[in-house]
């Protein structure tokens, strides 16, 4: 192998290891939203209570060294656009929120 494929190969390698794994919700259906000029991939699913939701949002772009606060704020945004058209402009109470490998911002909502 030469010296440039080499190169080439390692900063591969760099650039996949610098990614996050993006999450994924059983039994959701997905919708794509822009927030900020980033699109965003947001899974929402029913659980087994009457009215409560889970859902999964997520940057459907590629994410190198994301900034977990600019994510969560992004992530909210999009987030709230579901759940007011889930709920159906009703009130809805956010149950759980939490962000994991700094990028998959989960939620569990009801709507009330």
């Amino acid at each position: 192998m030469s010296r440039a494929a080499g190169l080439v190969v390692l900063a591969a390698l760099i650039a996949l290891g610098a990614c996050n794994p993006k999450g994924t919700l059983d039994r959701s259906q997905v919708e794509y939203i822009t927030v900020e000029g980033r699109r965003y991939e947001v899974r929402v699913a029913p659980t087994d209570i009457k009215d409560e939701y889970r859902m999964l949002t997520v940057r459907a772009t590629l994410v190198v060294d994301p900034n977990p606060e600019a994510e969560r704020n992004s992530d909210w945004t999009a987030a709230k656009q579901v759940m007011d058209r889930t709920c159906r402009a009703r009130p809805y109470a956010v149950l759980e929120h939490r962000i994991a490998d700094n990028v998959n911002f989960y939620t569990r909502f009801r709507c009330e």
